[in-house]
């Protein structure tokens, strides 16, 4: 089976506070786009993993991960020949990880007949759950909490900085320098551009990692301002670096938004 799995934008993005466990409370517009990465999977004599870019086959990769979460959760490890054919940049926010991880779980649920994805989905990555279900959503808490809206129309251009940033290291950073908090309204901005008010858009969009990126990588969003000018809105992704421009009303351009997750080809 070949899958293609779609990357996603947060059109907002509010990091709130920090938890007990460590991790972070959030609030965020994810809406999928039409950037994705190739997944084939069969069935093997032997669990075998190639990408092209090389990547290991370790705990370091989320589809390792995906098999030792569904292992712990079920008792079963099927054997699989496993190929990734990378096109979604990483680290850039962009959620390619998150999206291999949610398209192999699908499979090993389908394939396998067994139910409680959503449950699996949350051990492996924050964002996976949002992959899961994947279109427009406003997604709260650790990722666990998703609000289903109807999809946008919109296209929308991508600068890819050839700096990565580092999730982890982008929260600690938004800790010290005490960036939490919430800006704007994530549902305000959907309605924004559902009815074309640039004020209430202009008013709404807002990515705290981007405040921080400012501050640390100046030259980095300097750089993604400048590539993507003609765009009426500009906003980073994610804990960056991608960034990502769009007008009201135009469907045209780099990519655009899907409703779906992930596409089964073969």
């Amino acid at each position: 089976m070949i899958i293609k799995a779609y990357a996603k934008v947060n059109l907002y993005l509010s990091v709130l506070s920090k938890r007990d466990d460590g991790f972070h409370d959030i609030i965020s517009l994810m809406h999928n786009i039409s950037l994705y990465d190739l997944l084939e999977v069969e069935k093997s004599d032997e669990t075998t993993f190639s990408s092209t870019m090389n990547l290991p086959w370790d705990s370091s990769n989320t589809l390792f991960k995906t098999m030792d979460i569904f292992e712990k959760i079920t008792g079963v490890r099927p054997k699989l020949k496993i190929k990734l054919e990378k096109h979604i940049p990483s680290p850039s926010g962009l959620g390619g990880g998150s999206a291999d991880a949610a398209a192999l779980l699908w499979y090993l649920c389908e394939s396998e007949k067994i139910s409680g994805i959503m449950e699996m989905a949350r051990l492996i990555g924050s964002d996976v759950p949002f992959f899961v279900k994947g279109g427009c959503a406003v997604v709260e808490g650790v990722g666990e909490k998703i609000h289903k809206l109807d999809p946008l129309d919109l296209g929308i251009d991508l600068y890819v900085p050839q700096v990565g940033f580092s999730t982890k290291k982008m929260y600690e950073l938004v800790d010290e320098m005490n960036l939490c908090g919430k800006k704007g309204d994530p549902y305000e901005l959907y309605a924004g551009i559902k009815k074309g008010d640039r004020k209430k858009v202009s008013s709404n969009l807002y990515n705290t990692f981007q405040v921080l990126a400012e501050q640390t990588h100046p030259e980095i969003t300097s750089q993604a301002k400048a590539h993507l000018k003609d765009k009426e809105f500009i906003l980073m992704t994610g804990s960056g670096s991608a960034f990502f421009g769009f007008d009201l009303h135009k469907t045209k351009g780099d990519v655009h938004f899907t409703a779906r997750p992930r596409l089964i080809l073969d």
